[in-house]
């Protein structure tokens, strides 16, 4: 089966979620949206540079668990 990355964005979300509360998922996971994937890179829509921001700055490691379970060690997150 093809990865493509509304499939590899739907299975990060499911770790996330394990590790955020509801609240903390809805405002800053839901509104980022998977626009491609590149090889070992996915790329995501996120709404403006504060969020974008924010999300490195609070959940750069588990965004980063997320990706690598999914795309393996040498995935890598990418934003627009």
């Amino acid at each position: 089966m093809m990865l493509t990355h509304e499939k590899v964005w739907t299975k990060c979300l499911k770790t996330i979620a394990e590790h955020v509360t509801p609240q903390a998922y809805k405002t800053w996971f839901e509104p980022v949206k998977p626009i491609g994937l590149n090889n070992d890179s996915l790329l995501i829509r996120v709404p403006n540079k504060f969020f974008f921001e924010w999300l490195e700055q609070h959940y750069i490691d588990l965004l980063k668990l997320a990706i690598s379970k999914e795309l393996g060690p040498k995935g890598r997150l990418e934003y627009q």
